[in-house]
């Protein structure tokens, strides 16, 4: 059986300012988010990690290479582990989300698997094209240890896709 950790990536400036960076955003880590990632680093550090994947995003990249600094190995990049796409939120505070979007982030906050984020992706789309790159992963690595760096909504699709929870159950992971 391989053994799966999954990890979000480390702050970003626009995490501090509560700002919305889905995937059209390649924001670096801040200062706080190296920091993050480098006691990852340190508490996996003796683990045996066999592989190593992140989303093709810069913040998931930056964590996912200090993470495996230790092990020595690549960290292999790939676009399907990305973020979801956010559309017109993007950019915008959570605020600003609140003012203009109220009735779509109603739905969102509410039920999830419903929600249609203007110009965005839908959840269940995320949930195709992430699992279908984390079932080719384990397949391919079998019986490994997989570090995989990716983000907070991807990582919440993934788990209630492994552990059988539905999706309109998403923000209680």
């Amino acid at each position: 059986m391989s053994k799966l950790y999954l990890v979000r990536h480390g702050e970003t400036e626009w995490n501090r300012q509560q700002r919305s960076q889905g995937c059209s955003n390649d924001i670096p880590l801040s200062e706080v988010g190296i920091k993050q990632a480098e006691a990852v680093s340190a508490k996996l550090k003796y683990e045996k990690i066999d592989a190593t994947f992140s989303s093709d995003l810069v913040r998931a990249y930056e964590t996912a290479r200090i993470i495996a600094r230790p092990h020595n190995i690549p960290v292999n990049r790939f676009e399907e582990l990305r973020e979801m796409n956010l559309g017109k939120w993007e950019g915008l505070c959570f605020s600003q989300i609140n003012e203009q979007y109220r009735e779509e982030l109603k739905i969102w906050e509410e039920t999830p698997h419903l929600a249609k984020i203007p110009g965005g992706e839908n959840i269940v789309g995320l949930r195709e094209r992430s699992m279908k790159k984390l079932m080719e992963i384990i397949k391919t690595y079998e019986n490994k240890n997989i570090l995989i760096v990716s983000h907070g909504i991807t990582i919440k699709v993934m788990l209630a896709s492994i552990m059988g929870i539905d999706l309109c159950n998403l923000h209680k992971i």
